[in-house]
């Protein structure tokens, strides 16, 4: 069986890199916000920094403005065209 079959399609733990990317910021924001900011899911063990992927992405949900979520969520609920 190859390897690639063995991966999953998305990794369960992201990089600071890898968040960086994800929303456009650099990697050193990605790090200082970690650290300043308590509500963000991150799991440190000595110098490895892993983001828990799902978490994350739920949490930087939780980051918009409450307009822009609404107007999100009434997207997704609206039959489409």
């Amino acid at each position: 069986m190859p390897e690639s079959a063995l991966e999953p399609a998305e990794p369960v733990y992201l990089t600071a890199a890898q968040v960086a990317e994800l929303i456009q910021v650099d990697e050193k924001t990605v790090l200082r916000w970690s650290l300043e900011d308590a509500s963000m899911p991150v799991l440190r063990r000595g110098r490895v920094v892993r983001f828990p992927r799902e978490r994350l992405l739920t949490w930087l949900e939780r980051q918009e403005p409450r307009i822009a979520r609404r107007s999100a969520q009434a997207q997704r609920k609206s039959p489409a065209a």
